[in-house]
């Protein structure tokens, strides 16, 4: 009976975390595909851009990270949630496969949108930072896997999942930093962007200790 509780439990948790990270999508999507394409309210704050910076050029880039952040979202979402590998191996390892598709695509794009972040040299070397960071967690998410240990790849794999909260980070800590303390947008943001990399570090280490505890000196 207790156990049937535990994993009624865990479902429930796994389910709201599943349809927290589909509203999000849904949300992210019609901000960034529908409601405002042209990314204007954004755009509007960036200052001292490089001329030859093709708005064009940037968008198309932008629209593939974002679309390719909200493919990891979902897929890291439904393999945390309903296609453990126990259950479903082949599944969970094509939807495996998918979200570090998506890992790469915004990794791949940072690369690109970086330079030109809004805040200037910090935010870029912090957005660097954290685009190899997130590099090495990916391929230890493949490498445990293919290596069979079970608890070091979920482990990797929640490191590298938190971080696709970001975004959602950033806008909170810059809104609390230009609505509540009246620093400048860019400021705000400069201060947001190395506070959330921060957060998110060590939300990773937390949750990766507390969901696959360490059972052996093999910490990885």
């Amino acid at each position: 009976m207790g156990w049937s509780r535990a994993a009624k439990r865990l479902g429930w948790a796994a389910g709201t975390v599943f349809l927290a990270a589909a509203l999000y999508v849904v949300y992210m999507a019609y901000t960034s595909f529908v409601a405002d394409p042209g990314d204007v309210s954004f755009l509007a704050h960036k200052t001292g851009l490089h001329r030859h910076l093709s708005r064009g050029a940037w968008l198309v880039v932008l629209h593939v990270h974002v679309a390719s952040a909200l493919v990891a979202i979902l897929a890291g979402a439904l393999n945390f949630a309903w296609t453990r590998a126990r259950a479903h191996p082949a599944l969970h390892r094509a939807v495996g496969y998918l979200y570090l598709a998506g890992v790469l695509g915004v990794d791949g794009t940072s690369g690109y949108l970086a330079p030109e972040a809004t805040g200037g040299e910090v935010v870029t070397v912090a957005f660097n930072l954290l685009n190899v960071y997130w590099l090495v967690a990916a391929f230890f998410v493949y490498w445990m896997a293919h290596k069979r240990r079970p608890d070091a790849h979920g482990r990797w794999a929640v490191r590298s999942y938190v971080f696709l909260d970001t975004n959602a980070l950033n806008r909170g800590f810059t809104w609390l930093g230009v609505h509540v303390i009246g620093l400048s947008f860019a400021t705000a943001y400069e201060v947001a962007v190395c506070l959330s990399i921060a957060a998110n570090v060590a939300l990773g280490e937390w949750l990766a200790l507390s969901l696959y505890p360490c059972t052996s000196r093999r910490r990885a």
